[in-house]
């Protein structure tokens, strides 16, 4: 059966929640495999990534937004956008997260006025659930939301990294499609370049390894990318920061800690393509670059 027979659904299932939810754990679990970058901080994510998953008779594209938060610079405003963009115009269907462990339902007011306008239906997906001792308090959190938020039709609870509730998850989200052709060719398991993904778990390393400011204040632009070439694969990568007092603490004590950083990077990107990379990581000093639109423009996050 192809996808244009009237049996084939397809849509767009949106992951939307505030920064640190689960979205791009939950993202990988339903795609089986390392998909997007997932650390321990919040806003990680800083814009759209697809998930593409293909049934026998149906095709997914999961969207992992970044984080819902107020924009304090241009680069927030654009991550903001995404998740407007992504909820009130892509969606066939909103999956909407919150960490069950530590769900701050005052902190949610904004983004659930905002899905309350959806027209589409609205899932939620309680998150975390294995930090919670007691099952009646992810019950009584599942009730306060559904008291704030009426519009919920369904109510799942997963824990992504053990993959408990994520088939189920799956299965109602592929049910929930509506009917139609599928809107990638078959085999085709995202909507960005391989190049994109390189830069953004060289960004997860650096969110993983440095603190306070450092991985906030850093982009990853990918300058060079050669690939079938065996042993010869090569990626040269700039760091951009903001302020060069950073600069030194990105590269270490006689460089030990960009070399860390470039070793476990490569090791991702390898694991990630399949295929042997030498990574090359420069730093460099761009002021500012989070309200600077034209860089912002150059680094994707912008439209020209």
């Amino acid at each position: 059966m192809d996808a244009q027979t009237k049996n084939f659904r397809s849509g767009f299932a949106v992951l939307a929640g505030l920064p640190n939810a689960g979205k791009s754990t939950l993202l990988n679990a339903l795609a089986g495999g390392l998909l997007s970058p997932v650390t321990d901080k919040p806003q990680t994510t800083r814009q759209n990534i697809l998930a593409i998953i293909e049934g026998k008779d149906s095709q997914v594209v999961f969207v992992d937004t970044p984080g819902f938060l107020h924009p304090r610079y241009k680069l927030q405003q654009t991550m903001a956008a995404c998740v407007d963009r992504a909820v009130g115009e892509d969606a066939d269907l909103v999956l909407l997260l919150v960490d069950a462990s530590a769900p701050d339902l005052p902190a949610h007011k904004d983004l659930f006025e905002k899905i309350s306008q959806v027209f589409c239906p609205v899932y939620l997906v309680l998150t975390k659930t294995d930090l919670v001792s007691e099952p009646s308090a992810v019950s009584a959190v599942e009730e306060d939301i559904k008291k704030l938020l009426p519009a919920i039709s369904k109510v799942f609870k997963v824990c992504a990294p053990r993959a408990e509730g994520v088939e189920a998850l799956k299965q109602a989200v592929v049910s929930a499609m509506p009917p139609g052709p599928a809107y990638f060719p078959p085999g085709q398991w995202t909507d960005r370049w391989e190049r994109f993904y390189a830069a953004e778990f060289i960004r997860e390393q650096i969110f993983k390894l440095y603190q306070k400011e450092i991985p906030y204040s850093t982009q990853v632009e990918v300058e060079k990318f050669t690939e079938d070439l065996g042993d010869k694969n090569y990626i040269r990568a700039v760091i951009h920061v903001e302020r060069e007092s950073q600069k030194p603490i990105l590269i270490g004590k006689g460089g030990a800690a960009i070399a860390r950083l470039r070793k476990r990077a490569q090791a991702r990107i390898e694991q990630f393509l399949g295929r042997p990379y030498r990574l090359e990581l420069q730093v460099t000093v761009s002021p500012d670059w989070r309200n600077n639109t034209d860089l912002l423009e150059k680094f994707g996050y912008l439209e020209r």
